[in-house]
């Protein structure tokens, strides 16, 4: 076949056939186009037969993309080939080789995660274990990390006790009607090809060459299990970058790449440095970021593109101008021709996805959340508004059905149905009828106390004019229960409770729009809440903004790329202390430059209002790590950008002090936070009134508002 297509490293990893191979592929510089080519090498020009090659990644897209690039290369029927991700090649082999193994057998059924936690659920109802105490999920995320030779980390003395004992029910249960999780898949492959020597030696004989795709991503098991199937030959191949594995929450041990060579002393190591996405100052900063890393396998990207375009650096005083530079730039580059399909925002905590949402909103420019909700469709955002509506509206029957068990309070159907015929009866709302109904029990005892503790909320935060009014969120957390049970569910849990914490910032902002009374404010934020329709921020179109975390931009690439709220603490995070993960949080600093094809913006502000609080961060260490000379720097850096990663602060962050607002007078102009900029046409003693553009026109406001600025 012809290879001219190929750089010189490319092509001497596709005709490196014999022995171990390992290929260390950049960001961009083609390895899916390596891997294809390859394997169509061996068919076409060597004559190895297609099911002799096994082939496996992680992700069913990139699975399907190998197959019907082969497909095209090689004009063969790619169906039987063994292109798959590993649980794909798990389930197929078990289908033909699971014959009575541990109590298995082959016509076994796969369930997903909502069928394992239904188990898990129904075992602790038959032990009586409350699982609104002992959360499912984490105890499934227990057995998961088992199967997987995960060191298992248990401080609660009672789960400490009870594990091992749902462990095994849990695995008896499937058992006993033949189902099989997705980490069994992988257990299940392993032990049957150990304990049959047999069926291990047919296997390998029958994988001449063995490829592994994202091999930095791969965990203990699964390389256990491909080490396993490597003949004597030793024909595998591996592609992986060190710099771009950023997945150890999911258990991807990068470290794997050090065994590989130890485990294969003679493999041949071969370099993809040619990027083919971005430009050359682009990898400029990705290279310096990364080299930062003392444990990696050195590399140095590069490109023929000739763009001299510097990435640009937008430093400003505050989140809500750092949203509007955003804003401002999407649109100039629109009118210039750039689709929205071209451009990316990206963040590093889901929470901080809202104040680029309304904006956007605002202007009408379409967007969606790639691989995720909005941050007002997110369930915990829906609970809390819901909350908010019941405490100021005891009428609110629908927020009354949606809340009166989250958390669980064991307030069962049939006490419901209780209420909902004594609410009937009475011709009053289910938050009245619970005076109306007589019965007992531990669900009506948990009815009563959620009840009185809406009560006490509405009288704490909305009678007492006392504590600030964005403490309430604090207050439904505290006495709800609900807080406690966000904080019992690992990190999925701390990112729920982010985006409940930004939802003081909401409640900040209407404070300063609305300029009402306390009830009348939540009143008004949250009718306009409710008006935010589906069709808002759904988009049929591919013509869009997307919205996305690092985590989930890996893999793909957009003309146009936002790094925003590059600030300590947020970028890195704070939770970032050991040398390994301040290691990772720098790869995944480097993951998201190399998105960028064209243009890269990195944003960041002085104060942000985050997680309801003020927030007052020195510039990302990684803006420094890039080097200022290689940026186009917008905006005067006040601070200087030498804060290690170890000393952020946003962990415990400071309030700033506001300052007061320069005299305004008439004919001045001024910047509102929510209006944007007016001209004052009258002044009466500290009231102001102004002239905005629309949709806002005339208001009158105060003069010594801290949302107000003169410029």
């Amino acid at each position: 076949m012809d290879l001219s297509s190929l750089n010189k490293n490319q092509r001497l990893a596709v005709e490196t056939t014999e022995g171990p191979v390992m290929v260390m592929a950049g960001a961009g510089s083609g390895k899916t186009r390596v891997l294809t080519y390859r394997i169509a090498h061996l068919i076409l020009d060597l004559g190895i037969i297609p099911g002799n090659i096994l082939a496996v990644t992680f992700t069913n897209k990139a699975a399907r993309e190998m197959k019907e690039r082969i497909e095209n290369l090689t004009n063969e029927d790619v169906r039987h080939m063994w292109v798959s991700t590993f649980h794909s090649f798990c389930a197929r082999f078990l289908r033909i080789e699971l014959d009575s193994f541990e109590g298995f057998s082959k016509n076994f059924t796969i369930i997903d995660e909502d069928d394992a936690l239904k188990i898990i659920k129904d075992i602790m109802k038959n032990d009586n274990i409350d699982v609104k105490e002992y959360k499912p999920k984490r105890i499934l995320g227990l057995i998961s990390d088992e199967k997987n030779k995960e060191i298992i980390s248990i401080s609660d003395p009672f789960l400490k006790n009870y594990y091992p004992k749902i462990f095994d029910k849990y695995n008896e249960a499937l058992k006993k009607d033949n189902l099989l999780d997705f980490d069994d898949l992988i257990k299940l492959t392993l032990e049957l090809l150990k304990e049959r020597p047999e069926t291990l030696a047919k296997y390998r004989k029958k994988f001449s060459y063995i490829m592994v795709d994202e091999f930095q991503d791969t965990n203990i098991i699964q390389y256990e299990l491909i080490k396993l199937l490597t003949s004597d030959t030793q024909n595998i191949f591996i592609v992986g970058d060190q710099d771009q594995s950023i997945y150890s929450f999911r258990g991807a041990k990068v470290e794997n790449i050090d065994l590989f060579i130890k485990d294969f002393p003679l493999c041949k190591q071969i370099l993809l440095e040619e990027n083919y996405r971005s430009t050359n100052p682009i990898l400029k900063i990705a290279n310096n970021v990364i080299d930062c890393n003392k444990h990696r396998i050195k590399k140095n990207l590069y490109t023929n593109n000739d763009s001299s375009e510097l990435p640009v650096y937008f430093h400003t005083s505050s989140g809500y101008d750092e949203t509007m530079f955003v804003i401002d730039k999407i649109k100039e580059l629109h009118l210039l021709g750039y689709p929205y399909s071209d451009f990316a925002i990206l963040y590093r905590a889901n929470a901080l996805s809202r104040q680029f949402e309304d904006m956007l909103l605002r202007y009408q420019i379409p967007y969606v959340i790639y691989g995720g909700l909005s941050f007002f469709e997110r369930k915990e955002v829906k609970d809390m508004i819901a909350y908010l509506r019941l405490i100021i509206n005891h009428d609110d029957d629908f927020a009354f059905k949606r809340i009166v068990n989250e958390p669980k309070r064991k307030i069962g159907d049939a006490l419901l149905d209780k209420l909902k015929t004594a609410q009937i009866n009475n011709n009053c709302s289910l938050f009245e009828a619970i005076d109306h109904i007589e019965t007992s029990g531990i669900g009506f005892n948990n009815l009563i106390a959620f009840k009185f503790t809406i009560l006490e909320l509405f009288d704490e935060y909305i009678a007492n004019e006392d504590k600030p009014l964005i403490k309430i969120i604090d207050g439904i957390l505290d006495k709800t229960g609900y807080g406690s049970m966000l904080k019992n569910e690992g990190e999925e849990g701390q990112d729920r409770l982010e985006n409940v914490l930004e939802l003081k910032t909401v409640i900040e902002e209407a404070i300063e729009y609305y300029e009402l009374s306390r009830k009348n404010t939540l009143e008004s934020l949250l009718s306009d809440l409710a008006l935010r329709t589906d069709t808002d921020n759904k988009n049929e179109s591919a013509d869009c903004i997307k919205l996305m975390t690092y985590h989930q931009a890996k893999g793909l690439e957009y003309r146009v790329v936002f790094m925003v709220a590059m600030e300590q603490g947020i970028f890195p995070s704070f939770n970032c202390v050991s040398e390994q993960e301040q290691e990772e949080e720098r790869r995944i600093c480097y993951v998201g430059i190399t998105r960028a094809k064209e243009k890269l913006y990195i944003t960041n502000a002085e104060t942000r209002y985050l997680y309801g609080q003020q927030q007052n961060e020195a510039p990302s260490i990684y803006i420094k790590e890039m080097g200022l000379d290689n940026l186009n720097v917008i905006g005067k850096i006040k601070r200087p950008i030498t804060t290690p990663i170890t000393q952020t602060t946003t962990s415990a962050p400071t309030k700033v002090e506001k300052e007061p607002s320069a005299q305004i007078n008439k004919g001045d102009k001024i910047n509102h936070k929510a209006f944007g900029d007016g001209l004052v046409v009258e002044k009466n003693g500290n009231v102001i009134t102004v002239a905005f553009m629309a949709p806002y026109g005339v208001k009158k406001l105060s003069a010594v508002h801290p949302s107000i600025r003169k410029i």
